[in-house]
């Protein structure tokens, strides 16, 4: 059990003797109910440094990676008066270690910033101060169909509705034809995990083009945050886009911000948004979640490295727990409607590999037994072998695979 000492600083220009703060850190569960770490410490005055008060956290048990969520509001003192200045609080996800440590890595996902601008006028012989608060323009539109366009698929309300949908599980993370699955494994454990994270990445990704999680730093260049070649253009009424407005803005900024040399700026660009099994273990532990297995994930490995054998495979069913995510790359053949044969996609075992009578395989199963395996992949979380696949088909597509500890 741990107290932690919780504070911020405010990016602003505005005299600090005219601004009080209230802050609360917290998690969400499953259902939306706050975990305060920090209830809230009612209103309070910011210092001249433009730094809140240090607020003593309650006893947590937590590790110091485990991430939350700390939320801000701001209020503008006028004489005796306060007047609530933000159309919402500010909110950034920051580990616990943050508030261990000056290293800036494991700081704030974005900074606290308020700028405002006051204008004075005359109502006959009566002075009159307005406060303007200026806020950022959101960071995502497509070139094809930009903001003001009917057809905009980055409008606040397309990115809140597709959310309360992901939020309930109706759907998840689904890279289309495009070659995200990589990073759609990770969101996927993501939002499995840390439902609160996931949403709050979309909203930081969207507002500021930049978020962090643990020391995973997502910051898309302009390019990926302007995608062209967007959509489908199957009807002259209704033009649908090639991935959704929320896996875009996760995925591909994901995918962009790990890229040294190319943007990933199109659903269509394959070659840009391969993902290696070492850059996917990367993400997961810089996230915060602790790597416990892996088969052949080093880039050697993942360009010339064996097929997994059967002893592997029982070991990979070992390790499915609801405390662990077991991530493996195949051949995309291995799965219904998949195409090719060599190690091309991420999927996500939601369950043991077993037979089709229910039973787990072992290391004495014969090969040519036809199997199961209930997984994640391409936006649906089921059965999705092929008909008829073999136990030792299994083996033949699968390559690499690593085991993580939830994301904390």
């Amino acid at each position: 059990m741990t107290v932690y000492n919780i504070f911020t600083s405010i990016e602003t220009k505005t005299n600090h003797e005219y601004i009080i703060y209230e802050m609360e850190l917290y998690k969400m569960d499953d259902k939306g109910n706050k975990i305060y770490a920090l209830e809230s410490t009612g209103k309070q005055p910011l210092q001249a440094d433009k730094k809140t008060l240090i607020h003593p956290s309650l006893d947590i048990s937590d590790s110091e990676d485990t991430s939350y969520i700390l939320e801000l509001n701001l209020y503008h003192k006028l004489g005796n008066d306060e007047y609530e200045v933000l159309p919402e609080p500010m909110t950034a996800i920051i580990p616990l270690k943050g508030f261990l440590t000056s290293d800036k890595k494991w700081g704030l996902s974005r900074e606290f910033q308020y700028n405002e601008t006051t204008e004075k006028t005359q109502y006959g012989d009566v002075p009159i101060y307005e406060v303007k608060i200026t806020f950022k323009s959101r960071s995502f539109e497509a070139k094809e169909h930009p903001a003001g366009d009917p057809q905009d698929p980055f409008t606040k309300a397309e990115i809140e509705k597709a959310l309360q949908l992901r939020l309930v599980k109706y759907n998840f993370p689904y890279q289309g034809d495009s070659s995200l699955c990589g990073p759609a494994a990770f969101f996927y454990c993501l939002l499995m995990d840390r439902p609160d994270l996931y949403r709050q990445v979309v909203k930081e990704l969207w507002e500021s083009g930049k978020t962090k999680i643990g020391t995973l730093k997502i910051e898309p260049s302009y390019d990926c945050r302007h995608p062209s070649n967007f959509f489908i253009n199957d009807s002259p009424q209704r033009y649908i886009p090639k991935v959704s407005c929320i896996d875009w803005i996760t995925l591909a900024s994901l995918r962009d911000t790990e890229n040294s040399v190319f943007d990933y700026d199109s659903p269509d660009d394959q070659v840009s948004g391969i993902t290696t099994a070492g850059n996917l273990k990367t993400w997961f532990e810089k996230a915060g979640a602790k790597s416990l297995y892996e088969i052949n994930t080093s880039l050697m490995k993942h360009i010339i490295g064996p097929h997994l054998t059967l002893q592997d495979l029982c070991r990979l069913n070992s390790y499915i727990d609801p405390n662990t995510h077991v991530v493996v790359l195949i051949a995309a053949q291995m799965i219904e409607y998949g195409n090719g044969k060599t190690k091309n996609h991420c999927i996500v075992w939601t369950d043991k590999l077993k037979l089709l009578n229910g039973q787990e395989i072992t290391e004495q199963t014969v090969l040519t037994e036809q199997v199961q395996l209930e997984l994640y992949s391409w936006g649906k979380v089921k059965n999705q072998l092929a008909y008829g696949r073999t136990l030792g088909e299994v083996m033949q597509y699968s390559f690499a695979a690593m085991v993580v500890s939830k994301i904390p």
